[in-house]
C-alpha cells in the first residue's frame, strides 16, 4: 500500500515539527550547562549530525537527492523565519538561494 503524495507530505511535515520541537528542547536544556550562548557550537553539531546522516545513505544517487533537498529546504526555512521576523521586508527563495 502506497501513500498519496499529499498524505506523504502531511506526515513528513507533522514528523518534522515534532522532531524540531525535540531538538529545540534538547538544545535549550544543553544551553543551561554553558556560561555563554554557543550558537557556533550548536550549528556545528547540527551540521555534523546532518553530514553523518547523509553519509550513511549507501546509494550515491539517493544521497545526492537528499543533499539537494537539504540545500533547498534549509534556504526555504531560513527565508520563512527571516520574513516572519521582518514583515516589511519580504524574502523570496529563487533557485534555492536566499534573496
Amino acid at each position: 500500500m502506497s501513500m498519496s503524495e499529499s498524505a506523504y507530505r502531511a506526515e513528513r511535515d507533522r514528523q518534522t515539527e515534532i522532531l524540531g520541537k525535540v531538538i529545540d528542547k534538547a538544545m535549550q536544556d544543553a544551553a543551561e550547562h554553558f556560561e555563554t550562548p554557543m550558537l557556533n557550537a550548536v550549528i556545528g553539531a547540527l551540521v555534523a549530525n546532518l553530514a553523518e546522516s547523509l553519509s550513511a545513505v549507501g546509494d550515491h544517487r539517493t544521497r545526492k537527492q537528499l543533499r539537494q533537498l537539504v540545500d533547498k529546504e534549509l534556504s526555504r526555512q531560513i527565508a520563512a523565519l527571516v520574513a516572519r521576523g521582518r514583515p516589511n521586508a519580504p524574502t523570496k527563495v529563487i533557485s534555492g538561494g536566499l534573496n
